[in-house]
């Protein structure tokens, strides 16, 4: 992976250009004849799903042309509209994907596409609207505990365990990141928007209860009252100290594997502990792929797209260390036989997916509430308070 990214910026700049990149909104109008494929992952990425269409194209004497996309869900409605839509849309993060089925945009899989044995339940939860498949999930992140194994002699199981060993060890990581404190907000009973039955009720804000308010005093102890780590704490920084040895404990997400392997620490990955009993889940987001309701109706846009989600879960990997939504059991070697990146897809097998629904963008500054509240200048319950006066008042935006 490491000798991947020193391929030359000319060289790649030259490759891309080949690739005939596109901002939705600078295209031309699609050939009849070929198979066109709008891919929402970054440059390199690109290349390795272009490599991979461009071989089944040969193989079925067909052509493809694969765009990267850099457009968001407005330029990719406002594409339909004007009949510009690609036939395959590859790598969408999956909050996008409510409002694209809402926009009758996603075509449902055909009977039989797809083994969904194979796959972590929560990835398929993206996909999922009214009990039917409308794409097909081809990565999840997650994140898990980092843990040096020189200082760590016995794994922590419980918070309360790992509250102790981080006060004498160290533990630090970047605590106003709303993404990555979920976890004390959701195992005590908090959570963004009520889920009936695979539905998200914005209604329901879960974000400001008793079990979310406890979340946040949790999270605001472990600064004011533990010390643990500064209220300005960063995760370069946080990761940096993982490195250094400074610290023994670290949350994060499975892509920092690869720059803590270029230090000398001697670590390993688990789960989050359990606090009063319950496993503490994480957040899980995912890519993923489908094909648009528009597309020419033909078997070749289907056995593409079945090919893409089969052929290039290994180059992904190896390129940016992307992790494939398929199950532990079912997935390439080279995540099956690696020990940290593993515990990331456990991890996932039993995380919590972002909710796809437009209204979580509402968090997307939530940092500064949380900034002010591991800084003890407004109480958790004020936090909570805060944090849902600002989703209803996006709720109440996007109606107008």
């Amino acid at each position: 992976m490491k000798k991947y990214y020193k391929i030359v910026g000319l060289t790649l700049s030259i490759v891309l250009i080949s690739l005939n990149f596109a901002g939705c909104t600078n295209l031309q109008s699609k050939d009849s004849d070929e198979i066109t494929v709008w891919c929402n992952l970054s440059n390199y990425e690109v290349l390795e799903v272009d490599a991979v269409a461009q071989k089944w194209a040969k193989e079925n004497k067909k052509k493809v042309k694969v765009y990267s996309d850099k457009g968001d869900n407005r330029a990719f409605i406002a594409a339909a509209k004007s009949n510009m839509e690609p036939d395959i849309q590859f790598g969408v993060s999956h909050d996008k994907m409510d409002k694209l089925n809402h926009e009758k945009l996603l075509a449902e899989l055909p009977k039989g596409f797809l083994d969904e044995s194979k796959y972590t339940k929560s990835s398929l939860s993206t996909v999922t609207f009214d009990k039917k498949l409308y794409g097909v999930p081809i990565s999840v992140e997650t994140y898990a505990l980092y843990y040096n194994k020189d200082k760590v002699k016995k794994l922590p199981q419980t918070l309360e365990e790992l509250i102790s060993q981080g006060k004498e060890l160290g533990f630090e990581y970047d605590i106003n990141n709303f993404y990555l404190s979920f976890p004390f907000i959701q195992v005590n009973g908090g959570y963004i928007f009520k889920n009936n039955n695979g539905k998200y009720d914005i209604r329901d804000i879960g974000l400001n209860n008793e079990g979310a308010v406890k979340g946040y005093s949790i999270i605001q102890d472990m600064v004011q009252k533990y010390n643990l780590m500064p209220s300005d704490i960063d995760g370069i920084t946080a990761r940096n100290k993982f490195k250094e040895g400074k610290i023994a404990f670290y949350f994060s997400a499975s892509s920092d594997i690869s720059d803590i392997n270029t230090s000398n620490v001697n670590y390993a990955v688990t789960k989050l502990p359990t606090y009063n009993g319950k496993q503490m889940n994480t957040f899980v987001s995912c890519k993923d792929a489908f094909v648009t309701s528009k597309a020419k109706d033909n078997k070749e846009v289907w056995n593409l797209l079945k090919y893409l989600i089969e052929k290039t879960p290994e180059p992904l990997y190896k390129t940016v260390g992307r992790l494939p939504a398929l199950n532990l059991d079912n997935s390439i070697s080279e995540v099956k036989n690696n020990d940290k990146v593993k515990m990331f897809v456990k991890q996932a097998e039993y995380g919590e997916v972002i909710p796809n629904v437009t209204e979580i963008q509402a968090l997307q500054d939530s940092n500064k509430i949380f900034t002010l509240l591991t800084s003890g200048k407004i109480s958790a319950k004020e936090c909570g308070n805060e944090i849902e006066n600002k989703i209803k008042k996006f709720i109440e935006k996007e109606k107008q």
